[in-house]
């Protein structure tokens, strides 16, 4: 009982607050923070202004009195930082017959990330690049964004003395929207301080 109404005297104050700035002729004025970068995965992020909204910017409404601070989230579209530029879809290392044509830029341990790395996290323009049914993958269908890349690093040669090669197949989605966060802080554009205009001699 003593929550119910300690929770009722919350929501009477804060009406009796929202009304009281109303008469006064409240402004409200949204004070962003410097936005910073969050993740390109919705369930990273976490906005705490009223309607939890990721998808756009949150902005003050008569509703938030001058004060009321929150974090909002929102998404933009672009690209993001480079380490998440990309999505590994699927990897593959296979034996092949020939020789190692194109060989793969990287030294050590034959993964996509190093793969990655070595293009400097770029796939717009690579001779790396093989086609493939974009169909496989149920992710390309969705944003037609999918890439894959192959490369070969040479391998002992067959017993009859013909060239072997070890393949690394990659594909990657590529993402393209990311998310940014600030603080984000209500106050009243009519109580702002005013810039003093020139003065006169």
């Amino acid at each position: 009982m003593k929550q119910f109404l300690s929770r009722l005297f919350t929501i009477a104050a804060c009406l009796c607050a929202a009304a009281a700035a109303a008469e006064t002729g409240y402004k409200p004025q949204t004070v962003r923070q410097t936005p910073q970068y969050l993740s390109t995965d919705p369930a990273e992020v976490e906005d705490t202004c009223p309607g939890h909204d990721i998808l756009k910017r949150f902005d003050c409404t008569k509703n938030n009195l001058p004060g009321y601070s929150c974090f909002d989230v929102y998404m933009v579209q672009g690209d993001p930082v480079d380490a998440e530029r990309y999505t590994l879809l699927d990897q593959t290392v296979t034996a092949e017959p020939g020789t190692a044509e194109p060989r793969c830029t990287f030294e050590g341990e034959m993964t996509c990330d190093n793969f990655l790395k070595a293009l400097n996290y770029n796939l717009d323009f690579s001779w790396f690049i093989t086609n493939f049914p974009s169909s496989s993958f149920p992710q390309c269908g969705e944003t037609y964004s999918c890439t894959r890349i192959a490369c070969l690093k040479p391998a002992a040669d067959a017993p009859d003395g013909s060239p072997r090669a070890q393949k690394l197949s990659c594909v990657f989605k590529k993402n393209q929207i990311f998310f940014l966060g600030a603080q984000i802080t209500c106050r009243d554009k009519n109580a702002a301080p005013k810039t003093p205009g020139p003065q006169k001699p």
